[in-house]
């Protein structure tokens, strides 16, 4: 028993201090996230012929297409919803159901809405060359709508 337990805590050692190790033994010259992954993402960007963007242009295209696909959806059952009020025949149960996906489908375009002015003002705000706050390169940013 007491083998086991000598056993397990040599182990949980071993797990915590090689992992430092081997973290304290890397020589190269610490890079800021930034650099870090905008190098990889140039080189497969300038692979293609679209290296004139930035890792943030990039993410942020991403998310503006998820998000208009959401608003597509919405707008989808919105339309859809009132198809079936308006053949509900006076029927007030169907009238209730289309009612009540009318009014989720709205709480959903507005979170989507919400959304989308909140990453286009992040997307402005952030400078993805390392430095802090505003557009640093002449208003070319990372922002959504490629302002």
């Amino acid at each position: 028993m007491k083998n086991n337990i000598k056993t397990s805590l040599f182990i949980t050692a071993l797990a915590f201090i090689l992992p430092l190790s081997a973290t304290l033994a890397q020589t190269s010259s610490p890079k800021s996230i930034a650099e870090t992954v905008d190098g990889p993402t140039q080189v497969m960007l300038g692979q293609t012929g679209l290296n004139n963007f930035t890792l943030g242009q990039v993410i942020a295209v991403v998310i503006q297409g998820a998000l208009s696909l959401l608003g597509i959806i919405f707008l989808i059952i919105i339309v859809f919803a009132g198809y079936r009020w308006m053949t509900a025949s006076g029927n007030e149960e169907s009238i209730k159901k289309a009612q009540d996906m009318i009014k989720r489908a709205i709480i959903g375009l507005v979170i989507v809405i919400m959304a989308y002015a909140i990453t286009y003002f992040v997307f402005n705000q952030l400078s993805f060359t390392g430095g802090g706050g505003g557009n640093s390169n002449g208003g070319t940013g990372g922002g959504l709508g490629g302002s």
